[in-house]
């Protein structure tokens, strides 16, 4: 299809601009550091570079064809042809901007399992244990490896008491 190979080549040109950009624009930090405020940008081009890459080879060698075949057997197309559900992205974005309302008062961890929790219930309740596991596990888990392995001090909320 003309619109991915278009949409594959706009992605790599943008991985390479981002990529240009976090070499050239970000300062080499004056403090003898581990991980310098450039890394994490650095490494998010390269993988940015990495999937565009892969995303143009797929596109200019025909593998589409076979992800549409493979949808109309999952039944994909059918989810593509319906309409949109203007009800269901408002309550999203409406989720999101309260998330940026309660991030500082009820911190990282609190505020992004309540998030993943109510975006849960927003968008499939199928599978609301499992669900409700790996938000736990994500929101915490992120939050001790940002503030413990790599130091970034993210907001902590009422667990301040605890130490954490």
């Amino acid at each position: 299809m003309k619109e991915n190979r278009i949409a594959s080549v706009v992605f790599l040109l943008v991985a390479l601009v981002y990529l240009a950009l976090a070499f050239l624009t970000i300062p080499k930090p004056t403090v003898l550091q581990i991980l310098g405020p450039d890394v994490f940008p650095k490494m998010i081009g390269v993988v940015m570079l990495f999937l565009a890459g892969l995303y143009v080879l797929q596109s200019f060698r025909g593998v589409e064809q076979t992800d549409e075949a493979r949808a109309a057997i999952i039944g994909a197309e059918e989810k593509l042809s319906e309409y949109v559900d203007v009800k269901t992205i408002g309550k999203m974005l409406a989720l999101m901007l309260v998330y940026v309302w309660i991030f500082d008062p009820l911190g990282y961890p609190l505020a992004t399992f309540l998030m993943f929790v109510t975006g849960i219930l927003i968008l499939d309740r199928r599978h609301w244990m499992r669900d409700t596991i790996i938000a736990v596990i994500a929101s915490f888990g992120f939050y001790f490896v940002f503030s413990l392995v790599l130091r970034v001090q993210l907001p902590a909320g009422p667990l301040k008491w605890l130490g954490l």
